[in-house]
């Protein structure tokens, strides 16, 4: 099992502890280069980081459908508005003169982002826990992140030694739900029973490891659904990009990332990727970007196994722009292996 120095956040989420310089640079290395779809990209006889996407008809030169280099113009036709995705921040744009797409003040990073507790940014997160605390507890999958579109989404869990049941409960404010199943059993679809999860609340995710004389519980999963106004709009963007017919590869990697991080949908990321791993995708690139969000949603085993599919696919393309990145996501997985010394809160 992989280990590390741990922290908890206000709502009970477990977090690791690195060196803030070695995340600094890790974060610069991966987060910027996949964490908003942007990825080497050959365009016609250019090469770039794609940075958008033209969504609909409409520009003198680029068809629908078209990506976006730096610098690139958007240039409409009389009368006519072009719409093209940003991919830095997952924002639907719309053109009705001619201007240069990434000059848009729109199309850029926020430049007060939230300091979010995840994998990828552990200094975003405080208290701290021994990493020997939990070794025998039910460990959370999914839901993956702190928020959603899915009003009824797959819960799955690690299995837990000795355990001979597991109890899964949902619960908010005035909402509960609970059920027992078998020790085999580490996924649970959402119950077809059960009420669905009302758009713009929060609710806590808990698996409970049921012993022949104790119960172990894991630590709470908090989540958001998000509002009906944000979902219509993540929805709107997603179906324009549908209906481009895209290569599947190319929209979950640049185009649908790109929208669902946006807003730090780590859930729907990970199952629009997952998707084409399930049917057999050979591009080290999906299994990369798959991987770097693993570890953002603290499943180090999960990201290093897609570390490792994508270093096999990318040494056989021979594509050294995803070899090194592929390193540089492993160098911390290895950070849970062997985790630098425990902060004690007294220090701090």
């Amino acid at each position: 099992m992989l280990m590390a120095d741990r922290r908890t956040d206000k709502v009970g989420k477990i977090i690791y502890i690195f060196p803030i310089s070695m995340i600094v640079s890790i974060i610069l290395f991966l987060g910027l280069s996949s964490a908003w779809g942007r990825q080497l990209k050959s365009i016609g006889s250019r090469e770039c980081k794609a940075n958008g996407r033209v969504v609909n008809a409409g520009d003198r030169f680029l068809a629908a459908g078209s990506q976006l280099c730096p610098g690139d113009r958007i240039n409409p036709v009389n009368g006519r508005t072009v719409s093209a995705l940003c991919y830095l921040n997952g924002k639907l744009l719309d053109f009705k003169q001619s201007k240069i797409f990434d000059a848009s003040d729109e199309c850029s990073l926020p430049q007060k982002k939230a300091k979010l507790c995840t994998g990828l940014n552990p200094s975003g997160c405080n208290n701290t826990k021994s990493p020997h605390e939990d070794q025998d507890i039910p460990t959370l999958i999914s839901p993956y992140g702190s928020s959603m579109l899915s009003s009824r989404p797959k819960i799955s869990w690690y299995a837990v030694s000795n355990a001979i049941s597991y109890t899964v409960i949902v619960s908010s404010y005035e909402f509960y739900w609970e059920k027992t199943v078998d020790k085999t059993v580490t996924t649970l679809p959402y119950p077809k029973e059960q009420k669905e999860l009302k758009l713009g609340n929060t609710y806590n995710f808990t698996v409970i490891a049921n012993k022949d004389k104790s119960l172990a519980s894991s630590e709470p999963l908090v989540i958001i659904v998000l509002p009906e106004k944000e979902q219509n709009e993540i929805k709107q963007r997603v179906q324009h990009i549908n209906e481009l017919n895209l290569p599947p590869d190319e929209a979950a990697i640049f185009d649908l990332h790109a929208i669902y991080m946006s807003r730090n949908l780590l859930n729907e990321a990970i199952e629009a990727l997952e998707a084409r791993v399930a049917v057999g995708s050979q591009n080290p690139t999906l299994y990369r970007v798959l991987a770097d969000r693993y570890l953002e949603a603290w499943l180090p085993n999960e990201a290093l196994r897609n570390y490792n599919v994508a270093n096999e696919l990318a040494k056989r393309s021979r594509n050294l722009d995803e070899l090194a990145k592929v390193q540089q996501g492993v160098n911390l997985v290895q950070f849970y292996n062997h985790p630098p010394t425990r902060i004690n809160p007294a220090q701090k």
